[in-house]
């Protein structure tokens, strides 16, 4: 085990020699591509989780109300509640949890599967723009980064807008719908 541990910091080291790749961090850093999320350099564009949330609370309803009707012992004892009580504060977590568009000089990022996403301007086939998505398509082998202004509540406007900038100025393909 330990000399796959030497070949990963070996190659740790020489990409970060090089400059390929961020390096990840949290918070502010000099270098832009050193700090993922939210928080860096850029143009930020903030949505909001509505939809799965709301699928938590009314589960967590639909479950009080069975609880209350049922009038059974297992219904009435506190870990029925408690279940509950966890289903609407996971709904509130991933309420306030927000999905995000972040536009750097050279990069974008966003979460993905509660991950944090890079994508580098040169690994940028195309953006697709229309008034009710905007639609990032990399030329690697990745799925598409789609946001939506009905499901995540993004402007989508302003997003556009910035994107057609950063498209003109990386010599990216931009189409508006």
């Amino acid at each position: 085990m330990g000399s796959f541990d030497r070949k990963v910091e070996r190659n740790q080291k020489r990409l970060n020699q090089k400059g390929k790749g961020p390096t990840i961090t949290t918070g502010t850093a000099s270098n832009p591509r050193k700090s993922l999320g939210a928080r860096g350099e850029g143009d930020i564009f903030r949505g909001r989780n509505i939809i799965l949330p709301g699928v938590l609370v009314f589960i967590a309803l639909l479950y009080s109300t069975v609880g209350m009707i049922g009038n059974s012992a297992d219904m009435s004892t506190w870990l029925y509640w408690l279940t509950i009580g966890l289903y609407l504060l996971l709904a509130f977590t991933l309420y306030m949890r927000r999905p995000y568009l972040r536009i750097n000089k050279n990069w974008i990022y966003t979460t993905k599967y509660n991950r944090d996403r890079i994508l580098e301007a040169g690994n940028i086939s195309k953006i697709k723009v229309s008034r009710k998505k905007i639609m990032i398509v990399p030329k690697i082998k990745d799925a598409n980064w789609v946001f939506y202004r009905t499901r995540n509540q993004f402007d989508t406007a302003a997003m556009g807008d910035r994107l057609e900038q950063f498209a003109h100025t990386h010599h990216v393909t931009f189409e508006r719908e």
